[in-house]
């Protein structure tokens, strides 16, 4: 129980920008960040005119972005703003979910992402994990489990189950989509997930998850710790990419 309220403390920790602290927070604050790198790698890294903390390192060869949010941080402005930059950044789902599609036009208002708020900042805590697959070719794949407070707009054939709280594997690529449930350890680890969206399109992988405190602790006594969770997310989205077929 401990460990969890350690864990959920961390995570508030970083969905607070430094500044939110002084003194001995500070130090804590600090502190728990050099706790994550020790135990991860992750470490802070800085995406411009952005509101948020944000860690990253390369997993596996991929570049990785992490990021917890608590509270209102995400309120609908504020949101917004920071969604337009990130989408910038990464491309992929949160290019397309912001409005950085051309398609859409270059305006975060109004996109999916924008009517997908309202679902998230209904939530105490939400997290995204990117990873950054580098296969521009990649068919869309989505794990989604059916407990998700965040959802596509449009649901792709179901392929195959992972459980019961994780949800199933769906995507128009049966290959793709057998070669993800043949990796027997993936699908244990995925196992321990619940209420997330997990979506492969043409520039990462992409890990979303919104919910209570008290789901999240679960998630996180699933894994065998928060550190367990994060290195076991991270891998989840590796062993994903590597499961993109060669020449896409």
């Amino acid at each position: 129980m401990k460990r969890r309220t350690a864990a959920l403390l961390t995570t508030v920790a970083l969905a607070m920008a430094p500044s939110a602290f002084a003194g001995p927070r500070q130090s804590a604050y600090e502190k728990a960040l050099a706790e994550i790198e020790q135990k991860t790698g992750l470490k802070t890294i800085e995406i411009p005119d952005t509101q948020g903390s944000y860690l990253g390192k390369t997993h596996r060869g991929y570049e990785v972005i992490y990021t917890a949010k608590a509270g209102n941080v995400w309120g609908r402005y504020a949101a917004r703003l920071t969604a337009g930059e990130i989408g910038r950044e990464t491309g992929g789902l949160l290019g397309f979910i912001t409005g950085h599609h051309e398609a859409l036009g270059d305006q975060v208002v109004g996109s999916p992402f924008d009517r997908l708020l309202s679902s998230v900042i209904g939530q105490p805590l939400s997290v995204t994990m990117i990873l950054k697959h580098g296969r521009p070719g990649a068919a869309r794949l989505d794990i989604l489990s059916g407990y998700s407070v965040i959802k596509p707009e449009e649901k792709l054939p179901e392929q195959a189950k992972v459980g019961f709280k994780a949800g199933s594997i769906y995507s128009a690529d049966t290959g793709f989509a057998a070669r993800v449930a043949a990796n027997s350890a993936l699908m244990k680890r995925l196992k321990s997930l619940r209420g997330e969206y997990i979506r492969v399109d043409g520039d990462a992988v992409t890990l979303l998850w919104a919910g209570s405190e008290t789901d999240y602790s679960g998630m996180i006594s699933d894994h065998g710790g928060y550190y367990k969770m994060l290195n076991a997310m991270m891998d989840d989205l590796a062993d994903i990419a590597d499961a993109i077929p060669s020449g896409q």
